[in-house]
């Protein structure tokens, strides 16, 4: 048997194995309620992923307007592939589209170098996991009761307060001083993490070439950046009320980067059952009664495969509708 396809089968059973232990872990007769959904809050679940890959795109393309050295990135076809990313991603594992399909796009439509394209989407998921390490003290702290929702917050502010000092300080390199940081001294000791280190330091071990940023493009891509993470604490917080769970945004604030760690390690098609599990802890730490929690955790699968799909079909329609509107336009000027 070839290796590739042996993967995948490993891949598939891994999946098939977290599904049915879920299954066993949970109340599967609460997944009769996966009927009973509110549909007033599937529409601010919508809305808010929308709103979460806009934040998204505008991170993105300030970084490939940055890199290209020029303001004409086409916004909406950028959009555009990152949705599909977003989309196939539900399909295979998240890294492997969003790091492959948006590369390609660059090299294939905006005439990027194919080093400069997979670097601008390894920036772009690394500004993820720099979040993620912001988060993760104050989230431990919450999560372990060593600290009160309020002094979590004091201390996400201290270090917030401390990242704009290393902006100020470094300013368009402030991107390559965390690189560096990360390089020295992460890379090092997540790459001894089972499946963990091989996902997070792939393409970030070299060097590479030092590309500068302006002040201004720095601040706007943080921005984005904490824009993006409230947009997914706020689609996690109205999930639960589509599902008729309540879930205490706080809560949400600090343990979506519980979630956000099952993602860095998606090892199975889509990460189902990886990131079904980490949801389930989350859940489980958050004190959501058990018999709750497996419908959360097949409820946001689902709403967020339908999701991506509606946005992976409206995209493809909007760009149809305004490519033959361009077309007619061409034709009546000539």
């Amino acid at each position: 048997m070839k290796k590739p396809l042996l993967k995948i089968l490993v891949q598939c059973g891994l999946a098939l194995l977290l599904v049915l232990l879920l299954l066993t872990l949970g109340d599967v007769s609460q997944l009769a309620h996966l009927s009973e959904i509110h549909w007033e809050f599937v529409l601010l679940v919508f809305l808010s992923s929308v709103g979460f890959t806009l934040a998204h795109n505008f991170r993105w393309k300030e970084i490939v307007d940055n890199l290209s050295g020029r303001k004409g990135s086409h916004f909406f076809s950028l959009y555009r592939s990152l949705v599909n990313s977003y989309a196939i991603g539900k399909i295979i594992p998240m890294d492997v589209s969003l790091l492959g399909l948006r590369s390609y796009y660059l090299k294939r439509f905006q005439n990027l170098p194919m080093s400069t394209a997979i670097f601008s989407v390894l920036l772009d998921r690394f500004l993820d996991f720099l979040l993620f390490l912001t988060m993760a003290l104050p989230s431990f702290l919450l999560i372990s009761q060593a600290a009160s929702a309020t002094q979590a917050m004091l201390i996400l502010l201290l270090l917030l307060i401390l990242q704009g000092f290393v902006i100020l300080w470094k300013k368009g390199e402030t991107f390559h001083f965390f690189l560096s940081l990360f390089r020295t001294f992460l890379v090092r000791w997540l790459s001894k993490i089972p499946f963990l280190g091989t996902r997070i330091s792939e393409g970030m071990k070299e060097e590479g070439e030092i590309h500068p940023f302006d002040l201004a493009s720095v601040v706007q891509i943080m921005g984005w950046n904490y824009i993006k993470y409230f947009l997914l604490c706020l689609r996690f917080f109205f999930t639960g009320l589509a599902l008729g769970i309540q879930i205490p945004l706080v809560k949400s604030f600090f343990f979506i980067p519980f979630v956000q760690l099952s993602g860095l390690i998606n090892i199975t098609p889509g990460g189902l059952g990886v990131v079904e599990m980490g949801t389930y802890g989350a859940l489980f730490l958050m004190g959501i009664p058990n018999s709750q929690i497996l419908l959360f955790v097949f409820g946001q699968r689902i709403l967020l495969f339908s999701i991506f799909l509606s946005l992976f079909i409206l995209s493809h329609l909007f760009y149809f509708i305004h490519y033959r509107w361009r077309r007619l336009g061409d034709l009546r000027n000539d």
